[in-house]
């Protein structure tokens, strides 16, 4: 499975929402910026000649903003850096029509028959393993470490490398079923009417339940060769982006930033054996363009507005090809096939009022993915794969901010550092995870 979400579309881009893997895009979670915070257009060489010059004032439209980090540019010949930690968790979804449903619930409440297991079609309409009950749990823990270079006043040049800890959790049970191994067959031997695995439950046979479906996923002898189903951790660092800001447009109380970058495609690949590990990126190399304008609105109150476009460029990945409506593909459907995933697009509306070192703000976000696109070389039919991977996600972000760039100014702080705490919630969305974010940013320069 791959997390919105994820940047701020969630921790999710958490992945890869496509049918049989709960992979949904999570993620690729990554910090919102390439940098921050300048106290004033000219930084001070040391705190004792800052100390001489006159404080930034709250109410003074753009300095204001940069008191609370919000134009992500370093001053020049100086760094910045902010270390984003961001926590999440979901167990519903989104599905392609915007209902909610249960994470994982393509393999919930399913009946095991000759539908999903074709050979058990030679023991009557009847015959089936069971009846699935699965429920699961995402959990992510994400770290973004974000480093900027003020070549200029209005250049600033830097990465983002992000960093995540995500636990699936699973748990998988079978009820009922009318259907078990036959004890007569041979692993060894071809599959054949006089090597059948299955047979009616009565005398020695035992309905399979949920420890004989796990055997029937994973033992090669039955084709289809998948890990077991069960909690899944993962870790690793994600898809790092390089890139630059500038600032194009500087007047008295509003400004406009251009950023451009390259997202390296340097995660691992997701497991096309495991039908429940989420990945931090998706490992796909992009190009990204984005443009903020800030404008002082008077009183202490400001306007932010963000809108990012991301290039996602082919490559080839292996999966496993299920036919259309098949949830579990035989390990002989693994191909290595070219993959193109959807573009996306972000957008931020976001209001602040400040008082003093304080800031809070009400963001409106939208997150917006367009479908992915596979070819086979063999001619494979990829449908299955591109099946509801558009991505939609209606967001909202409330965010308190304290600045000590004024105590860094007076002498009281080594270190001028802005300390920010936002909550983000998914009040709606399309093949997307109901998820709520829980952001901790410090940011400073030196």
């Amino acid at each position: 499975m791959q997390p919105p979400p994820i940047e701020r579309p969630s921790s999710v881009r958490i992945a890869r929402a496509q049918r049989p893997h709960l992979r949904g895009r999570l993620l690729t979670l990554l910090a919102s910026g390439l940098l921050s915070g300048a106290a004033a257009a000219a930084p001070p060489a040391t705190v004792s000649d800052a100390a001489s010059a006159a404080l930034p004032d709250p109410a003074a439209g753009l300095q204001d903003s940069r008191l609370h980090a919000l134009d992500t540019m370093a001053p020049r010949g100086r760094w910045a850096a902010r270390l984003e930690m961001r926590s999440n968790g979901y167990d519903l979804w989104f599905d392609d029509r915007g209902r909610m449903r249960g994470l994982g619930g393509e393999f919930d409440r399913v009946d095991l028959n000759a539908g999903i297991f074709p050979a058990l079609a030679l023991l009557g309409p009847g015959a089936t393993l069971g009846t699935t009950r699965l429920r699961s749990r995402v959990n992510i823990d994400f770290t973004a470490l974000t480093m900027g270079y003020g070549i200029s006043d209005d250049l600033t040049v830097g990465f983002i490398l992000p960093y995540s800890h995500i636990h699936t959790g699973v748990g998988f049970a079978m009820s009922g079923g009318n259907v078990g191994f036959n004890p007569a067959f041979n692993a060894g031997l071809p599959i054949g009417p006089g090597n059948f695995p299955f047979a009616p439950v009565g005398g020695p046979v035992a309905p399979m339940g949920s420890a004989g479906v796990q055997r029937l996923l994973t033992d090669p002898a039955f084709g289809y060769r998948y890990k077991p189903v069960g909690s899944v951790a993962t870790s690793g660092i994600g898809d790092p982006t390089f890139g630059f800001l500038w600032r194009l447009y500087k007047g008295t109380h509003d400004s406009a930033v251009l950023g451009l970058g390259v997202h390296a495609g340097w995660a691992r690949d997701d497991d096309p054996d495991d039908l429940f590990d989420v990945q931090a990126s998706d490992g796909s190399t992009d190009l990204e363009a984005r443009l903020e304008y800030f404008r002082a609105l008077g009183a202490g109150w400001d306007l932010r507005l963000f809108a990012r476009h991301r290039e996602q460029t082919a490559d080839r990945v292996t999966r496993r090809i299920p036919r259309p409506g098949e949830i579990l593909a035989p390990f002989s459907t693994r191909e290595r096939v070219e993959r193109d995933l959807g573009d996306y697009r972000e957008y931020d509306i976001e209001l602040g009022h400040s008082i003093g070192a304080w800031r809070g703000s009400l963001t409106w976000h939208l997150y917006e993915k367009s479908g992915d696109h596979y070819r086979s070389s063999r001619g494979t039919d990829v449908s299955a794969l591109e099946a509801n991977t558009h991505i939609r996600a209606d967001q909202w972000r409330a965010g308190l901010s304290w600045s000590g760039v004024g105590a860094f100014l007076r002498g009281a702080l080594p270190l001028p550092v802005v300390v920010k705490l936002e909550m983000q919630d998914t009040y709606g969305g399309r093949n997307f995870p109901k998820v709520r974010d829980v952001y901790v940013q410090v940011t400073s320069f030196f």
